[in-house]
């Protein structure tokens, strides 16, 4: 039987979603718990592979079991989070088909990026702190230039082991609450930093330290030259939702 496991975690204290050979990841604690819950080896495969640094407000990944697992599946979740960490948590478990995929099936993925302008120990670990920020106008118009379909490879990490760079971008917004200002950006798949170098792109842009017919040219068409882009800090970006079709859940 395959399960979709819905998570949360702070990623200060971890070196990615993905296992890494020195480092810990939040993949290996996730699966060194379900294996001991389960008394069996337990693999999961995430819907994003988020970098060092990076939260999450819902994580998807799949496993499998070859046997029942023996309680009821709220028992599973408590338990689940009385083994793990305080900063890696369980929402729920669904039952999916057998082929159901967490990564290739996902229609849509939303990242929020965090800003700050004023300085609070509240946000330390999840905002960045920026005290002079461009008008939302001018980001909210330089985002827009992003909602498109298009070859963002110029917008992420170097990164061979994709098939495609094509991505396509349906939301890309600026808001303000209160002191904090959120971009949130929605689309069918990110590449490797593509949320954060897009932040850094749009910041620069704003700021004067880029035109805005350069970051055009460098979305519709590849120039020859990779542009210097900026990634910005890991610490202020957040996977917040992972969206999927109906009929690969077996339960309502």
């Amino acid at each position: 039987m395959r399960y979709f496991i819905y998570l949360s975690y702070l990623g200060k204290a971890y070196s990615g979603w993905q296992w890494q050979k020195n480092a810990v990841s939040i993949q290996q604690i996730v699966e060194d718990s379900l294996s001991k819950l389960f008394s069996s080896p337990v693999s999961i495969y995430g819907s994003s592979r988020t970098d060092k640094g990076v939260h999450a407000q819902q994580q998807v990944a799949h496993f499998d079991l070859n046997h029942s697992p023996g309680i009821p599946l709220p028992h599973c979740i408590y338990k689940l989070n009385r083994m793990l960490p305080k900063d890696i948590s369980v929402a729920t478990i669904r039952p999916v088909i057998d082929k159901a995929h967490a990564r290739f099936d996902a229609c849509y993925r939303i990242y929020t990026y965090s800003i700050i302008r004023k300085k609070n120990p509240f946000y330390t670990d999840t905002a960045v702190w920026i005290h002079s920020l461009p008008p939302l106008d001018l980001l909210n118009q330089i985002a827009a230039c992003f909602c498109i379909k298009a070859d963002f490879e110029y917008f992420s990490k170097v990164n061979k082991q994709v098939d495609t760079f094509v991505c396509t971008i349906q939301e890309a917004t600026w808001s303000q609450l209160g002191d904090n200002i959120l971009f949130r950006i929605k689309a069918n798949r990110f590449l490797r930093g593509m949320v954060r170098t897009i932040v850094g792109a749009i910041l620069k842009v704003a700021m004067q330290k880029m035109d805005l017919l350069a970051l055009q040219q460098c979305i519709r068409e590849k120039p020859v030259v990779r542009p210097i882009l900026t990634l910005a800090p890991a610490h202020g970006l957040t996977l917040v939702e992972v969206g999927y079709p109906k009929k690969l859940f077996l339960t309502p």
